[in-house]
């Protein structure tokens, strides 16, 4: 491919950068940020981008909870990009967390890998936008369209449900949405997050439901089963008959499901994340709540996938209560043809080859993107990919430094492309 000399500038001013990104990594990497309480963390951001005279705000959602927005002016002749990653790596640790856990809501480096559940999502792709931005401004780079940074509150956040409400409960993606409707809009935005390299222009929608299964408070010496669980009144026991019943369920659901698109593959999943009874140990109690997260593919409607739920629940005739208490939308770009030849073109130059097709589960999630993809802003997912460890459960929560490198490359030249070069 012949060498363009203004992405060559760009791409010698990042490897010259390859320290200070480091150090941005491990800065923010270890400043506390789960959601709700990102406040230093945006504050530090801003400190560093004005270093380089690029200025920007916080925008307050709560007196700890911000997002940072920061713009590099162009002329105003060029399509304006937003570059996008969140600064929140999910729900405060319980006072009880393994030593494993609690190592890994820092961030560390080991040999040539980036370690830490923030750095993976999604401190490390911030960082690297910044060093981006701050390599455009340092080789004097003249942008025809408007780079804006946002790093973003709350797209981690837990649903609200039961006694779990208000703003500290805000569902994923929350701090996008306050940001968009607050006037931070742009012709386009690439969002960053671990891709395996690949262009992720769809993501599924995200539903979450409660199926309250009823039984009777029964005081042991006086409890008989029947025979059937039907007359048995043990809500627990009809509580594990439902649990198989919804367990079977998502297996059929996740394979016809499954979509096969010029994006790649999306596989939506179901899985019961919690199960609940009363506050006691000392009588039985007469409900227990089942708690599902679904995911549902771009264009599906929640409340079929609730029809199918209350389906499977008659099969079994037990007395359930079924409600969805969650829904954030799933979307497939659309018009982001421009934005996706630009991170392809910007990912050729760099890697010499095509990118590959994403893995599954990014296109299977739910990710800021659907945010702007909502609103008409076309938006796509770009990121290094995740790499092994052994202290989590998924034993995704690292990557490599040289493929951080590379991506804050791409995030470099695709602004270049997109918004074009004075």
């Amino acid at each position: 491919m012949e060498k363009n000399p203004a992405f060559e500038k760009v791409i010698e001013t990042i490897e010259q950068a390859r320290g200070e990104l480091l150090d941005l990594c491990l800065q923010l990497g270890n400043m506390a940020s789960p959601h709700g309480q990102e406040r230093a963390v945006g504050q530090a951001v801003l400190d560093w981008l004005k270093q380089y005279k690029i200025d920007g705000q916080l925008q307050f959602i709560t007196e700890q909870s911000v997002n940072a927005v920061a713009t590099l002016p162009g002329s105003g002749e060029g399509a304006s990009l937003i570059l996008n990653a969140h600064m929140d790596t999910g729900p405060e640790l319980p006072a009880d967390a393994s030593d494993d856990a609690k190592k890994l809501e820092t961030a560390w480096i080991d040999g040539d890998m980036l370690f830490g559940k923030g750095m993976i999502n999604d401190k490390a792709q911030l960082c690297a936008f910044m060093i981006a931005m701050s390599a455009l401004k340092r080789a004097g780079v003249k942008l025809k369209g408007d780079l804006t940074l946002t790093a973003v509150a709350s797209e981690t956040g837990n649903p609200s449900i039961d006694e779990f409400q208000g703003i500290d409960f805000p569902g994923e993606g929350f701090g996008t949405k306050w940001l968009v409707d607050r006037g931070a809009v742009a012709d386009y935005a690439l969002v960053g997050e671990t891709s395996g390299f690949g262009v992720v222009r769809a993501e599924c929608g995200a539903a979450w439901f409660k199926v309250r299964v009823k039984g009777r408070e029964v005081y042991t010496p006086r409890f008989e089963r029947g025979t059937s669980i039907q007359e048995n009144p043990n809500v627990f026991a009809k509580a594990a008959h439902v649990i198989l019943a919804l367990e079977d369920w998502a297996v059929q659901y996740e394979k016809r499901e499954t979509i096969e698109f010029a994006g790649g593959t999306i596989i939506p999943k179901a899985q019961i994340v919690e199960v609940r009874g009363g506050e006691g140990v000392g009588r039985p109690n007469p409900t227990c709540d089942i708690f599902l997260d679904v995911r549902i593919a771009p264009g599906k409607n929640p409340v079929a996938v609730q029809r199918e739920i209350s389906a499977v629940i008659r099969k079994i005739n037990l007395d359930c209560e079924i409600s969805l208490f969650q829904y954030s939308r799933g979307h497939i770009a659309k018009d982001a043809d421009p934005l996706i030849d630009a991170v392809s073109a910007a990912h050729r130059y760099v890697f010499h080859s095509e990118p590959p097709q994403p893995p599954s589960a990014e296109t299977s999630m739910w990710r800021d993107l659907n945010v702007f993809n909502e609103i008409g802003i076309p938006s796509i997912c770009y990121g290094p990919p995740r790499q092994r460890e052994p202290l989590s459960g998924a034993q995704n929560r690292a990557m490599k430094i040289s493929d951080l490198v590379q991506a804050t490359k791409v995030y470099a030249l695709s602004a270049m492309i997109l918004c074009g070069v004075e």
